[in-house]
This record gives structure tokens, C-alpha cells and sequence, in this order.
């Protein structure tokens, strides 16, 4: 069954680009070096060293565990340490890891994935999460730098840790962290938050102070007192990190010139998290310490990063948990015009979920003719579906071509089924969900791209037979402003990034939306 003739679907985010998908996978470069070539050997290796950490790791909650800074050294000078923070997670179940990684070989800007489906050690091949991976190009930050992933170890290094570690059946996200502005880190953290769900893991490899001339940093002289003054230097960086104070961290760099080798995916992270997160030291160490020559010398560490909710859970994309919850977003709906719009967006959902013939009896009990004008009243309108606070589906109508009620049930409909950047929703998955209801003003034409305000508008674009919409909210939760919006438009409509600024025509609406999590008792009710 479908309650009316289809529309065209117009979707929250950006079209995902595409991943890798030739079978490539990307080779060890540090097998036989860094750490042993064969699997056997490298196997027992780790095991060992995991075994030796485990009686000494700090008391954690297993379940607020959600990121790992470790260091990426080769095993025999930081392999101790980093196994302190993996053993926190031995036998832990991921579905996947988020790998933030600092570049060793390549100046690039922003992010970088290499375009492979699979990283490659002794002990097996990795995959990626491609899916992921995918929504993520579509954002400018985002490239594939291939010289920065040819010899690069910051991501390497830690796998096989990781493959040892974790249960099996976790996919990777890979990223290495290049030059960032100080106004890149709110929308690369908005970027990937959504990615640290209940089921990821964050892990951050860097290495500390970088020191001696073989590192081109001599902040004082080697002698006696180097080993104190390297763990003051060490310490000062860390107790920033402990404080989730990022932008801190950057000044603690450029007033002391402390060569952190992974600041930028540090601050990245520290800027992803909640406020209630805790940031733990559980390891320290210097390669001077382990070879007894501070002549040059690196120092590891190994911080472990806690929190109460799943940092996906904490940031700008969080849906509010009740649809009755007064906000400046709720705009004019009031909370019985509100609950009528989440039961209209559910019956959808579960008719294109269940198929059961329950849906279109509960869709007559509302009865239309009693339902409010403003209801009856054509109207565009989006429905969004949010999972863990990642986004698992969004589509709607701009124009108002149906009654508001009707936009609503379709919308839900093909947000659960018809959304062409994901597999439709299962029934296992409903109670997973958060649905969202946004209620659009009839968009007008602008003369000048300047009457756009990000935050206050939704926009869009039509250009040469293409179009592509962002609803108000999508420029606050990305971080960007008018012209990065609008940029980032024309590539969601198969343009160039500066299509908009001749020859588009752009339309502005504006939105009232609210959120609540889907209602198994309204799936009780259908049985009774």
C-alpha cells in the first residue's frame, strides 16, 4: 500500500560519494619493521603484551568506554605502553572504529581517506566501513591524498593491536588528520560525531614530545634533568587534553613549540566530546626512558576517554527526546498538533516496515475530518529517522502539493523505505529509532544569495535541470556559514561548487520541527 502518488524525494544531507569499490586494499608498510611479518609471531606478540597489561589497566566502566589515545611508534619502544589502553578493551564487541591519525609524509588540508575497501597487516585484511566512508566524502574536508597513505604508520600501527584486541566483525574508518584552520575543528568534529555511536570505538594515534636534533627541538639541554623536564613538557599537553580544553592545547603547542606529532586529531576529538566526558592517563613513557639515551628521545602515552552516552549522543545532530519539549526549533507546533504529526510519521514508517493492515485502520481512527485545518492545510514537510544519533533516513516535499497530514505519512514512508542512501529499515531496528518531524514555510525566491541565513533558512537550489535542498538545520550542525553552505549545495545537486553564484535560482523556507523516539507501545496497541 501507498497512501498517494509518489513525490520526489529531497533529502537533509549531502548525495554520498563514492568509496572504493574495486577490491583494492591497501598493503602493509611496516611488516617485518615495525613490528614482526609473520602472523604467528606477531600474534604472540601482542597477546603477551596485552596479557601483561591487563592486571595494571585502570578501573574503567566498560560500558562509558568510547575513545582511545594510544601512541604509534614501532612495538619495541611504545608496544607496552599502547597495550595499556587496548587491554581496556580486550574482548570488547564493535561494529566499528573510528581511526584518527595525524599525516607523517604528505601536507594536505583537512581530512583524507584512502580510496580502498581494505587495509592490509600479517594478521588479516581490515575492511572498511564503506558506507560510512561514503557520506563522509561528500564533504569538502574530506579527500583521498594518495602520497599522504603510501608509507603513512599512524593508521597501520594500530590495527593489529586492534585485531588482536576487539572481537571480530568490526569495519574501519580510516582518516588521516592534515593542516586544520581554527574554524575546520566545529565542522570536522560535526562531520564525524555522528559516526561515535554506541557501537564505535574513537581511537587517536599520537606520539608525544618529539625531542633532540634529530628532531630539529632542543627546549633546554640533554642532561640530568631532561627526564623531569620531558614529563613537565609531556604533562602540560596532557593536562590540557584532561581538561578537553582544545583550543588550549593549540596555544600549549604554539607557546612552547611541543612537537606533538597527532595535536590536530587530539583537538579534533577533544572537540567531539561532551562535557561529561572524562579523559584518563593510564600510561606513560619515553624511548630515552627505554634505552637509557635522552640524546633523542619520543615519549608515549596512552589516555582513555569515558562518558555517560555515546558521543554521537552529545552533539549538535542529538535529537530532543520529546516531541512536547518547548524549543526555539518547536517554532508553533503545539504538543497535540506535535503528536498527531509523530503518530502521521509512524503510521508511515510502520506500514513500509511491517506491511501489516493494522496501519491503515489506525490512519482512519484519526479521522481527517476532525483532524486541525492546519493539518488539512498543503504544507511541506520532512521526516527524518535518527539511529544512536546517526541519521538512517530523511525525505520529504518542499512544495506544499498535499495536505500536511498526507506529506507526513509519505515522508515517513520513504524515509523508512525509499531513502536511496540506505538499506530500508528493519523491524528490529524501531526501537532504535528517533523520528523527526519538520514542518516547512512555502519557499520563495531570493534576488541575492546575501538574504540567506544559515540557521534561519533552509535553501534551495535549481540549476540547468538540477536541484538539491538543506533544511535550516543542516548549516549549524556542519559548522558552516553562507557561502560554505551554499557550496556545498551546488556539489549535493551534481554542480560545481560555485554553480550558485550565476545563473541559480534560490528559493528560501523556514521550519518548525521537534523530535521523540519511536513508540513500541504504539506497536502494542496494533495487536489488541
Amino acid at each position: 500500500m501507498r497512501f498517494h502518488t509518489a513525490f520526489t524525494a529531497l533529502a537533509l544531507v549531502l548525495v554520498t560519494g563514492g568509496a572504493a569499490a574495486d577490491g583494492r586494499v591497501r598493503p602493509s608498510a611496516l611488516a617485518g619493521s615495525w613490528y614482526p611479518g609473520e602472523r604467528a609471531e606477531l600474534a604472540a606478540l601482542i597477546d603477551a603484551k596485552l596479557d601483561a597489561a591487563g592486571a595494571s589497566t585502570a578501573a574503567t566502566t566498560a560500558a562509558e568506554l568510547r575513545a582511545l589515545i594510544v601512541p604509534h611508534a614501532g612495538y619495541v619502544f611504545s608496544g607496552d605502553t599502547a597495550a595499556q589502553g587496548f587491554a581496556l578493551f580486550r574482548g570488547r564487541h564493535f561494529g566499528r572504529v573510528l581511526l584518527l591519525a595525524p599525516s607523517h609524509h604528505a601536507g594536505f588540508h583537512g581530512l583524507s581517506i584512502a580510496d580502498v575497501e581494505a587495509y592490509r597487516t600479517p594478521l588479516g585484511d581490515v575492511p572498511l566501513d564503506l558506507e560510512a566512508i561514503s557520506g563522509l566524502r561528500a564533504s569538502n574536508l574530506v579527500q583521498a591524498n594518495p602520497d599522504a597513505h603510501a608509507r603513512e604508520h599512524s593508521i597501520e600501527i594500530e590495527l593489529p593491536f586492534l585485531q588482536r584486541a576487539l572481537a571480530p566483525g568490526w569495519r574501519l574508518v580510516p582518516i588521516l588528520v592534515g593542516r586544520l584552520n581554527a574554524d575546520d575543528y566545529t565542522p570536522a568534529a560535526a562531520l564525524l560525531r555522528p559516526l561515535a555511536d554506541a557501537d564505535t570505538l574513537v581511537v587517536v594515534s599520537n606520539d608525544f614530545t618529539h625531542f633532540g636534533p634529530r628532531f630539529g627541538y632542543l627546549p633546554f639541554p640533554v642532561d640530568a634533568e631532561t627526564p623531569e623536564r620531558l614529563r613537565e613538557l609531556d604533562s602540560g599537553a596532557i593536562a590540557r587534553i584532561q581538561s578537553k580544553d582544545a583550543a588550549g592545547l593549540l596555544d600549549y603547542q604554539r607557546s612552547t613549540g611541543i612537537t606533538v606529532c597527532g595535536i590536530q586529531p587530539i583537538a579534533l576529538l577533544l572537540t567531539m566530546l561532551p562535557g561529561d566526558a572524562h579523559v584518563e592517563r593510564i600510561a606513560y613513557t619515553t624511548s630515552g626512558a627505554l634505552t637509557g639515551d635522552y640524546g633523542n628521545s619520543v615519549s608515549y602515552a596512552a589516555l582513555v576517554v569515558t562518558a555517560p552516552e555515546p558521543i554521537a549522543m552529545s552533539g549538535p545532530s542529538d535529537p530532543p527526546a520529546d516531541p512536547s519539549a518547548a524549543t526555539a526549533d518547536s517554532g508553533e507546533i503545539a504538543a497535540t498538533t506535535a503528536d498527531l504529526l509523530y503518530r502521521l510519521a509512524q503510521i508511515g514508517i510502520d506500514e513500509a516496515v511491517l506491511h501489516d493492515a493494522d496501519t491503515g485502520a489506525r490512519l482512519s481512527a484519526l479521522n481527517e475530518e476532525q483532524l486541525p485545518e492546519d493539518l488539512r492545510t498543503p504544507a511541506g514537510a520532512f521526516v527524518t529517522l535518527w539511529k544512536h544519533g546517526e541519521l538512517r533516513g530523511c525525505t520529504g516535499f518542499t512544495a506544499p502539493q498535499a495536505p500536511l497530514y498526507q506529506t507526513v505519512l509519505e515522508s515517513g514512508y520513504n524515509a523508512a523505505r525509499n531513502d536511496p542512501r540506505f538499506q530500508p529499515v528493519r523491524a528490529d531496528e524501531l526501537t532504535e529509532l528517533a523520528i523527526e518531524v519538520s514542518v516547512l514555510t512555502k519557499p520563495r525566491r531570493i534576488d541575492s544569495y546575501t538574504e540567506f541565513q544559515p540557521g534561519k533558512h533552509g535553501i534551495i537550489l535549481d540549476k540547468d535541470g538540477r536541484s538539491a535542498v538543506y533544511l535550516p538545520e543542516v548549516a549549524p550542525k556542519m559548522g558552516w556559514n553562507r557561502e560554505q553552505t551554499l557550496d556545498n549545495l551546488a556539489v549535493k545537486a551534481g554542480l560545481p561548487a560555485d554553480a550558485w553564484r550565476e545563473g541559480a535560482v534560490l528559493r528560501l523556507f523556514e521550519s518548525r520541527h521537534f523530535s521523540a523516539p519511536y513508540r513500541p507501545a504504539d506497536a502494542v496497541a496494533r495487536s489488541r
